[in-house]
């Protein structure tokens, strides 16, 4: 076992709750912002420690490409989460690989056969059981607005994926990364001072600076340089199955900071998402070896 990879998947698990406490005081945009800021300088941080070039190769365009999709995704994802539990958001995001592999085949033109569509259908059983809990005959879980904002960042986390294999090519993955938020904070970073001020961060509670410290230092620099030194040391097949272990910790994480409820229903419709992620992984071609920072 890798215990860089396992610090990783743990912070990342315990980020939807982190989350779920800093948009308490912060709106989605504030919160990005201030998550760009302290992940950005952590990471360049990181990165002059390792003794790496800041160089761009070329990848100016692409890398300010990517930091706007991930604001997107970032700012979807949060949006989602003010109406919908970290639990039902750790799980629904699993199924991103699978919305990788669909963008894939209509976007590059990559491969995609009856596992692929098999892996599709038991991720989105899954994702209905969660979603209704089990319910199926009422139509209200139709309405849960959260959780299918959720599922649409989804969607803005492969076409980033998609977008940035160029640049993960011909860039460490922590510079890559690094400018990908750098970039973009340049954009949000004044816009959020100019719409809210400093006021909002200075009114915050100490859950919440924890929360926001946790999500920018934490999750955005150390876990992502954490994911890169393990991914260093073991095969690329051996590393998704620690991915698995994410929403697991989201659910614990959720269940004894926030009571959420832990229930059958999502259980089940927790197994149909691994289970289709897992087909889709493994017998198919795409690759779970990446995270949404």
């Amino acid at each position: 076992m890798s215990i860089f990879l396992l610090i990783a998947v743990v912070f990342w698990g315990f980020s939807y709750i982190a989350i779920k406490v800093s948009l308490q005081y912060l709106s989605p945009v504030e919160l990005i912002a201030a998550r760009f800021v302290l992940g950005g300088v952590t990471l360049g941080a990181i990165i002059w420690w390792k003794g790496l070039s800041f160089s761009l190769k070329g990848q100016f365009k692409t890398l300010l490409l990517s930091g706007g999709i991930v604001f997107v995704h970032f700012w979807i994802m949060a949006t989602g989460m003010e109406t919908t539990t970290a639990t039902n958001t750790a799980w629904i995001l699993t199924t991103a690989p699978i919305f990788i592999a669909l963008l894939s085949f209509f976007l590059l033109k990559e491969p995609f056969g009856k596992i692929q569509i098999i892996s599709i259908i038991l991720a989105t059983f899954g994702v209905v059981l969660l979603v209704s809990n089990g319910k199926l005959g009422s139509l209200d879980w139709i309405k849960s607005t959260g959780d299918w904002i959720v599922l649409g960042s989804c969607v803005t986390w492969a076409i980033y994926t998609i977008v940035s294999r160029k640049t993960a090519k011909r860039l460490d993955p922590l510079v890559a990364t690094f400018w990908t938020i750098a970039l973009a904070a340049v954009v949000i970073v004044p816009y959020s001072l100019t719409v809210s001020g400093y006021a909002v961060y200075a009114k915050m509670a100490t859950d919440g600076i924890i929360a926001v410290l946790f999500l920018g230092i934490g999750c955005l620099a150390i876990s992502f340089w954490f994911w890169s030194e393990g991914l260093a040391r073991k095969p690329a097949g051996e590393v998704g199955i620690y991915l698995y272990l994410e929403p697991l910790f989201a659910m614990f994480g959720g269940y004894l900071f926030l009571k959420e409820g832990i229930t059958f229903w999502l259980i089940l419709g927790a197994l149909f998402i691994v289970a289709g992620v897992y087909l889709s992984e493994r017998l198919g071609r795409i690759r779970l070896d990446e995270h949404d920072v």
